[in-house]
């Protein structure tokens, strides 16, 4: 079913990654004994679908404590290939693009044009210029002399980042730090100014957007697929717990460091 949008304020934070993985997933075929092991409702492919909604929906969630004189869009379809622009804030230091990434556990290493993550080149830079050169094209067409958008990556929880030097157009954080910096931005935006961009983003017709799935809809389906990889995670955890005490004390090992060794060995391991 699809509903007439009012205004693009009301789309979900990740509501394009949701909808894509909702529709394009394969769902495992799951027996009854497979669900108590704790078989997960995710396919392989989708694995990284529902963790980068899990981490935009969490930036979002931020996003939105921040004071009235900020106005938050998420999931701006833009051009013809399904992209996105994940989150577009206008605030008094002006308007940004936020693009999240997830490099959690891994260390993040930056000089001008060359990013690392645990010392391997991604392209986390080209996607965050894309970003705010979509959104600053979109928003020149019918606001000309609008300042140009400022892009801004935002990592989630890595291990460590290092800047040796900052690039020249996009502005690196970690997404804890993300409101912060926000906030500490010089102020450049009157609110007439403000309004008459916010006014012009929350216009579906800037973006070309005519129709949505039922918003109401997609956060239902979500909300249960994610209590589903929740539920079989936590089966497969107790399940491997189970077994790995079972064979430690089977073969004399104290109660106590056989805890320790499985609460180690678990903590270490990675769950979809």
């Amino acid at each position: 079913m699809t509903i007439e949008i009012h205004a693009m304020r009301t789309r979900l934070a990740a509501q394009k990654v949701i909808e894509d993985l909702m529709d394009q997933r394969v769902v495992p075929r799951r027996s009854r004994f497979a669900r108590l092991l704790g078989s997960s409702p995710l396919d392989q492919s989708s694995v990284a679908w529902y963790h980068g909604a899990i981490d935009d929906i969490a930036v979002g969630e931020a996003l939105a404590k921040l004071p009235p004189d900020w106005t938050v869009f998420h999931s701006l379809p833009i051009g013809t290939l399904r992209a996105e622009i994940g989150h577009l804030v206008v605030g008094p230091g002006g308007v940004f693009t936020i693009t999240v990434k997830n490099p959690r556990g891994k260390s993040i290493w930056l000089h001008k044009r060359l990013l690392l993550e645990s010392g391997h080149r991604v392209p986390y830079l080209h996607d965050a210029e894309a970003a705010a050169e979509g959104a600053t094209r979109v928003l020149r067409r019918r606001m000309p002399r609008l300042t140009a958008v400022r892009s801004v990556i935002a990592l989630v929880e890595p291990s460590e980042l290092v800047i040796r030097e900052k690039p020249e157009v996009v502005t690196v954080v970690d997404s804890r730090q993300l409101n912060d910096w926000l906030l500490d931005r010089t102020p450049t935006l009157s609110p007439r100014e403000r309004m008459e961009i916010v006014l012009l983003v929350d216009d579906p017709a800037t973006w070309g957007a005519r129709t949505q799935v039922d918003q109401g809809r997609v956060r239902a389906r979500f909300a249960e697929l994610d209590t589903d990889v929740r539920a079989s995670r936590r089966r497969r955890m107790a399940w491997m717990f189970w077994i790995a005490f079972t064979a430690l004390a089977a073969v004399g090992v104290e109660t106590v460091i056989a805890v320790d060794v499985v609460s180690a060995m678990l903590a270490g391991s990675a769950f979809p």
